[in-house]
């Protein structure tokens, strides 16, 4: 079992699942969820496989994958992602340590964990981001370079570059873009580098159980960049093959970056905003731990006993 101080996870794909190591099933209020484990960094780092099984990215069971890793006590979250080109200054094979995030409507995906009639939670997404996590991945990367040119040599496709910021778009569908759709949020949404499907509800999620996290961004592809190669998923050269290469520059980054995070790394911005989504008299508990009775323990968790009493408790309106 770990320690409480290595309670770290990385949440990623291709690259990544062929090198951990079937740890333990997880139980959750949404599922079972199978749990890996990597060495990274000297620590034994808690792996989930974003998919457990072939599904788009709008079918994943994003709720049970994050209470699992609660459920575990994890208290620092790495998670990876394929993405496409959305700069011209961004180019397959580069990372983005991802500072902000904007997505579609997300009518098909289950983005909470409020209950209806037991729980509302408000949590706050600014600065969903953890900045410690951030810099962390940041001064990493002078040493992690040379061996992501080494991982890239053979591949003309890649090119080697890291952006220490840029926002990524998680767009809804499994089907990739339009060129005027892609064009529209290129001159719409700031400091824009790339375009994914896998952020949302993950990251919110994260936030409303109180975990920080960071994100590594993979340019895979041109998507429909302006005079570059169509994004293709299935060719030798497209999107799954070059995550696998991508994903070992990833994992070399998060390599360095966990050897500079000290166990006891604490972000209490988080906590606090954990614990402010959650209002007394929007709780119903007994309702709560009956229909889902582990996030009952978790929430119950940052209730102030002094100001709350479990018994015939009703939720109430804002």
């Amino acid at each position: 079992m770990f320690r409480p101080e290595q309670r770290q996870a990385i949440i990623a794909g291709t690259g990544f699942r062929e090198k951990d190591s079937y740890f333990e099933t997880i139980r959750t209020d949404y599922g079972n969820v199978d749990i890996g484990h990597l060495k990274l960094g000297g620590k034994n780092i808690v792996f989930l496989a974003r998919h457990q099984r072939l599904q788009i990215p709008s079918q994943v069971n994003y709720r049970a994958n994050v209470e699992a890793l609660k459920l575990l006590g994890v208290n620092r979250v790495f998670t990876v992602s394929a993405a496409g080109r959305m700069h011209r200054d961004v180019l397959p094979g580069h990372l983005v340590n991802v500072s902000d995030l904007v997505w579609d409507h997300t009518g098909n995906r289950n983005t909470t964990f409020a209950e209806n009639g037991c729980l509302i939670l408000h949590a706050s997404l600014a600065g969903l981001y953890s900045q410690g996590l951030r810099d962390a991945i940041n001064q990493s990367w002078d040493q992690t370079r040379p061996v992501v040119e080494k991982l890239y040599k053979d591949i003309p496709e890649l090119s080697v570059g890291f952006h220490q910021n840029g926002t990524y778009f998680n767009s809804e569908t499994p089907w990739f873009n339009t060129e005027t759709r892609e064009e529209w949020l290129r001159n719409t949404v700031p400091n824009l580098k790339l375009i994914g499907q896998t952020l949302i509800p993950e990251a919110p999620l994260l936030r409303e159980l109180g975990i920080p996290q960071a994100t590594i961004g993979m340019c895979t592809n041109h998507s429909t960049f302006p005079g570059a190669v169509r994004v293709s998923h299935a060719d030798e050269s497209g999107v799954i093959d070059v995550a696998k290469a991508t994903s070992l520059a990833a994992l070399a980054v998060l390599d360095n970056a966990i050897r500079l995070i000290p166990d006891d790394y604490h972000d209490a911005m988080v906590d606090t905003m954990f614990r402010d989504s959650v209002a007394p008299n929007q709780v119903n508990m007994e309702e709560l731990r009956e229909q889902r009775p582990r996030l009952a323990v978790i929430i119950q968790g940052v209730l102030n006993p002094a100001d709350y009493n479990f018994t015939n408790k009703t939720i109430s309106p804002l």
